[in-house]
C-alpha cells in the first residue's frame, strides 16, 4: 500500500505542477494573440478547462492526505469524545462518494464511448474528460482507505 500512496503522491504533485505550466503557457499565449495580434485564439480556453478540472481532482485528493480537506469543525468541537467516530464515519462517507464517482463515472464513459464524441475545438473524445470521474474516485478511495488505516492504527497504538 505505501507503494501506491508513494505513486499517488508523485502523481498529484507532478499533476497540479504540470497542468498548472500548461494552463499559464495556453493562457498567456490566448491573451497574447487576443490583446496584440487582435486575432484570439480558441484552444487555450477549452484545454485550461479540461486541466482546470484534472487539478481540482488532484488537488481534492491531495487535501485528503494533508488533512485540508473542508469539515465542520465545530462538530469536532461540539463532542471532543467522539472524534474516533466522527472521522470513521468522514472517511466513510468519503469512500461511498469515491465508490458513486467511480460507478457514475464509468457509465458515463461508456455512453460517451458509444455516441463517439469528441470535444468541440480539440477534438479530444469527451470519453477521456469523462474518465477523470472514476479517476478521481479511485484517488478518493484509495486515500479514505489509508486514513482509515492510519486511525485505526492510532486508535490501537493508544490503546482505546
Amino acid at each position: 500500500m505505501k507503494a501506491v500512496i508513494a505513486v499517488i503522491d508523485r502523481l498529484e504533485r507532478w499533476g497540479i505542477l504540470v497542468s498548472f505550466a500548461i494552463c499559464l503557457v495556453a493562457l498567456t499565449i490566448s491573451i497574447a494573440t487576443r490583446y496584440i495580434f487582435q486575432r484570439p485564439l480558441t484552444w487555450p480556453d477549452e484545454l485550461t478547462t479540461y486541466l482546470f478540472m484534472l487539478m481540482t481532482f488532484l488537488g481534492a485528493s491531495a487535501s485528503i492526505k494533508n488533512d485540508l480537506e473542508l469539515k465542520v469543525d465545530a462538530i469536532y468541537m461540539a463532542f471532543p469524545s467522539l472524534r474516533f467516530l466522527l472521522d470513521l464515519f468522514l472517511n466513510l462517507v468519503r469512500m461511498a462518494a469515491g465508490g458513486t464517482f467511480v460507478y457514475a463515472g464509468v457509465q458515463f464513459m461508456q455512453i460517451e464511448i458509444e455516441m463517439e464524441t469528441v470535444t468541440p475545438i480539440l477534438q479530444i473524445p469527451t470519453s477521456i474528460i469523462a474518465g477523470m470521474l472514476p479517476f478521481f474516485g479511485i484517488l478518493l478511495v484509495i486515500r479514505s482507505l489509508e486514513c482509515l488505516r492510519q486511525l485505526i492504527f492510532e486508535r490501537g497504538k493508544k490503546g482505546r
